[in-house]
């Protein structure tokens, strides 16, 4: 068998399910049967061909997906550090080695980065072809399905992390998956307190179900005097943002007490203006852009917390659907309906 189904964007205002060739290694690839993949924004930008999806360099048509976990069944000549059988999770920056960053522990921010899944062909495909480098194997125990959100979960985590939130009280901006995994990460690393604010009551009812403290409708709750009620008037010590709203980074700053600090995921879709010297320069903010997960610290932290059933995140995946209800899952995931669509090739 030398042929595959995948999910391609064939064309600017095009999707479809193709059967095309399964790809080949090259000499430091790994080819994996994909167990399972999972839907992400990106995803969803691409197939609407929006302007940000229009200028990052993408070239049609392309295999769609980027979060995937599967099992080895080729490797390249020189690949030397996975074999036929492993069991890996995609790390999805591909970093070119060479570069300042790269040379200096910083891959994931690389000079030259490449995507999976956005510059090279990505995983809605029952065969991915993946740097080998990027291809992470993982532990038996942590599943698929799990596996297959390990890359998003790991900006969430380095979110939480770098924002040391052990002992704090965390607000988190947008509960959309990478917000919600924030809400996890924090609580497994021990947040005293956790707000989540978001707009939709699924949302906040997810939030609620793995554990958050509060649960804030930004749009009919007031959300500042909750904070400075449940932070003794302080403010909160870590803001993350997930939503990219411009309006909620803005009153991040709001909310953030005195020398707290700020995690910015969320990617807003226009400039905005802050008044810097009052939001910022006397409070003593501390300001952290979160740009995916630390090659492979980040990984190596989450597995183990995953296997010890302390960072749980099962519930929300929400949807397991087959490739071929592609479409479903993306209505699903347009509507709010779903947290976190898994395909399954």
């Amino acid at each position: 068998m030398d042929k595959m189904r995948a999910l391609v964007k064939t064309a600017p205002e095009t999707a479809a399910l193709l059967t095309i060739p399964i790809p080949r290694c090259g000499s430091r690839d790994v080819l994996i049967r994909v167990k399972a993949a999972a839907l992400c924004g990106t995803d969803l930008h691409i197939y609407d061909w929006n302007l940000w999806a229009q200028s990052v360099g993408i070239s049609l048509p392309l295999v769609m997906g980027h979060e995937c976990c599967g099992d080895v069944v080729a490797v390249g000549d020189a690949v030397t550090t996975l074999r036929i059988g492993d069991k890996v999770a995609c790390e999805t920056h591909v970093p070119c080695g060479e570069c300042y960053q790269c040379l200096n522990g910083q891959q994931h921010i690389c000079s030259n980065l490449k995507l999976f899944g956005i510059h090279i062909n990505g995983c809605f495909a029952e065969y991915a072809l993946l740097p080998a480098m990027c291809a992470r194997k993982i532990p038996r125990e942590i599943s698929y399905d799990i596996g297959a959100v390990m890359e998003p979960l790991g900006t969430a985590w380095r979110a939480a992390q770098e924002t040391r939130v052990g002992g704090a009280n965390v607000v988190v901006l947008g509960c959309g998956p990478i917000g919600l995994f924030a809400v996890a990460s924090a609580l497994a690393l021990g947040a005293a307190k956790v707000a989540a604010v978001d707009i939709l009551p699924a949302r906040l009812e997810m939030a609620k179900k793995i554990g958050a403290h509060m649960a804030l409708n930004a749009l009919s709750d007031q959300v500042g005097p909750a904070i400075q009620s449940a932070t003794k008037g302080y403010g909160a010590d870590v803001v993350i943002e997930a939503s990219g709203s411009v309006d909620a980074l803005k009153q991040s700053f709001q909310y953030l007490r005195k020398g707290g600090r700020v995690a910015l995921i969320g990617l807003p879709g226009k400039p905005l203006s802050l008044d810097l010297a009052k939001e910022v320069v006397f409070k003593e903010a501390v300001i952290i852009g979160i740009h995916g997960r630390k090659m492979f610290e980040t990984w190596t932290q989450m597995e183990n917390l995953l296997v010890s059933g302390k960072l749980a995140v099962e519930s929300m995946l929400t949807h397991v659907l087959p490739l071929s209800l592609w479409q479903e899952g993306i209505a699903l995931a347009k509507n709010g309906q779903a947290c976190k669509v898994i395909y399954h090739p």
